[in-house]
């Protein structure tokens, strides 16, 4: 099943939707018994939102326009969903925390930026830098992409960029390859991408 959501053009309507799994995980970490910071305060935050928005989306005129916003407001969110993805999935993927000096070296491993003129940035929030991101969570990212290049390109250190429509092939191709693996009968432990996705911890 996998194989055809992915194979069909079904990934971008399931993204309008993934929100969903946002707020499904929220809910999960903080009732768990892992140590969390401030779970107080977090659950607070999650209760005067669901008390807030469900408030204010009912005082709309009536139920199709109260459908129509959160199918609209899903729908946009799904843009960063999207956005996420096209900076990760098409990315190397390394299990655990970094060892020794090589931290940096994962930063730049792990994530894509996407090449975009200036005028664009509105659009992608910063997101499109997404090397300098993970270096730099709060900088003027557009300002120290050279700074971050330079490094790279000393060190012979992998620092990948790709186009928007490019970036978006690559994350199918990744989707599709771990659907081929999901199908795969012949392995009796389920152990491959899907699964560790699934089972992943850190």
């Amino acid at each position: 099943m996998v194989f055809y959501v992915v194979k069909a053009p079904w990934y971008y309507p399931v993204m309008c939707f993934a929100r969903i799994n946002l707020f499904a995980q929220s809910f999960i970490f903080l009732l768990s018994k892992r140590k969390v910071p401030n779970r107080g305060q977090e659950i607070l935050g999650i209760l005067v939102y669901w008390t807030w928005v469900p408030l204010l989306v009912s005082c709309l005129a009536n139920w199709g326009e109260r459908l129509l916003f959160a199918v609209a407001s899903f729908a946009v969110t799904g843009i960063q969903h999207v956005q996420f993805c096209l900076n990760h999935f098409s990315s190397n993927v390394y299990v655990g925390p970094p060892s020794g000096n090589n931290w940096f070296e994962k930063q730049t491993d792990g994530s894509l930026d996407m090449l975009c003129s200036s005028w664009m940035d509105w659009f992608h929030g910063g997101l499109q830098f997404q090397i300098e991101h993970h270096l730099f969570p709060r900088c003027h990212l557009r300002k120290i992409s050279p700074f971050v290049k330079e490094p790279c390109k000393k060190h012979n250190l992998q620092y990948s960029t790709a186009s928007f429509w490019k970036a978006n092939a690559m994350t199918i191709g990744t989707l599709r390859s771990a659907a081929l693996q999901a199908r795969d009968v012949s392995n009796s432990v389920p152990r491959n991408v899907v699964w560790e996705a699934v089972n992943t911890h850190g």
